[in-house]
């Protein structure tokens, strides 16, 4: 007798000492197509006439990732429904299938090979698409525009805020951003105080005081952008999130799970 198991997480599998591990890969654009053709009817007599029709499911399909259950659920639902169902259904398909759903803003020196890297590996294997720049996107001391596509398409955002993380002008901008979308785009925001108190950061001490300073030395105290910085820290602050005062192992089983709950509670209110 033999057990098959399946399961979307690998960390699932491991834990379960299986004699083989098979992972399946998504579906290529052809075999994603052809399992949407199946479930959709889009083939039917009335829909193969509108070719505006047509090319939206195509964009539909492809937008479930080769995922072969969201396609047979996504194309089953919109059967024989009109095309203005369709381009609600894309639109919320490329809100919520966004390439990059999780975006880390963290000050590289300071955690990039110890905290957040440990933490990107964990939400990786928890099965997050996680966006950590390795500085390819960075040009001078502003945030590039890749960078910031990046930002808008995500659905959460983390910042690290660490003894340094204001000394980087590119950090700052990256938060300015993150809030920005937070306001206009719903976007969920967690900070997390890596060995830092949020009430240093609110009243501008210690590092964050130093580096401030520095800040206005060169781009001026009436600097815009030097108090959008500011007004920025101040706000973040004030959210709810997350202090680094415990071990690892637990430390990501949770911060795991808490994410999991924001998107699933998030998906069922789009619902």
């Amino acid at each position: 007798c033999k057990i098959l198991v399946t399961a979307r997480c690998q960390q699932d599998c491991d834990l379960m000492y299986c004699q083989r591990d098979v992972q399946l890969d998504p579906l290529s654009k052809e075999e994603a197509w052809t399992l949407f053709e199946k479930h959709s009817g889009i083939h039917d007599e009335e829909c193969s006439s509108s070719p505006d029709l047509l090319n939206v499911a195509r964009e539909v399909a492809f937008e479930c990732e080769g995922v072969p259950r969201l396609i047979k659920d996504v194309a089953s639902s919109l059967r024989n429904k009109p095309i203005d169902e369709w381009k609600a259904s894309l639109d919320s398909l490329k809100h919520s299938m966004a390439k990059w759903k999780i975006f880390l803003s963290f000050r590289g020196e300071d955690t990039r090979y110890a905290f957040t890297g440990s933490l990107y590996q964990s939400l990786c294997q928890g099965g997050f698409k996680t966006f950590m720049d390795d500085g390819g996107l960075q040009t001078g001391d502003q945030t590039s525009p890749s960078l910031l596509n990046v930002i808008e398409a995500s659905r959460l955002s983390i910042i690290v805020l660490s003894e340094n993380y204001a000394n980087s002008t590119r950090c700052l901008d990256e938060l300015v951003k993150i809030l920005e979308c937070k306001k206009l785009k719903k976007q969920l925001v967690w900070p997390i105080f890596y060995k830092v108190e949020p009430s240093d950061i609110r009243n501008m001490r210690k590092c964050y005081g130093k580096d401030m300073a520095r800040h206005e030395n060169i781009f001026g105290v009436d600097s815009e952008r030097v108090q959008k910085w500011k007004s920025a820290l101040g706000e973040v602050c004030n959210l709810s999130g997350m202090a680094y005062s415990i071990g690892y192992v637990i430390y990501f089983c949770l911060l795991c799970s808490i994410i999991f709950i924001l998107f699933e509670g998030l998906r069922i209110v789009k619902k």
